[in-house]
């Protein structure tokens, strides 16, 4: 089981990360959130490392600023990328076959992308 300070750590580096590249690519975290259609509220929240940030969320993200998805996980231990993984697990275990198959071929969309 994944401890709530390593969980709590990661999500704030990932925060850390979003909002340098918001800042970078000169947007208020209001454009930002209207962009992706979260509430400013939520993004906020994920920039302080107060809410997880799913995947699809990191994918709109990452979209929106033209950065590589990698580049929101920056600076971040390798042990704690391979718990944030397995945080994914969760989600994943969850997930019908479809949902799957389509989570598959989204990633397979991101990686031709290379965005």
């Amino acid at each position: 089981m994944i401890d709530d300070e390593k969980k709590n750590e990661i999500f704030i580096k990932i925060g850390k990360n979003i909002r340098y590249y918001r800042e970078r690519a000169k947007l208020t975290q209001e454009k930002l959130a209207e962009k992706i259609c979260l509430s400013p509220k939520h993004l906020s929240r994920l920039e302080a490392g107060r809410h997880i940030p799913y995947f699809d969320t990191i994918i709109m993200i990452a979209k929106e600023l033209d950065i590589p998805i990698d580049a929101l996980l920056e600076d971040i231990e390798e042990n704690y990328i391979n718990t944030f993984l397995s945080m994914m697990k969760a989600d994943l275990s969850s997930m019908s076959i479809n949902q799957l198959k389509m989570l598959k071929q989204c990633i397979e969309m991101i990686k031709a992308y290379n965005f």
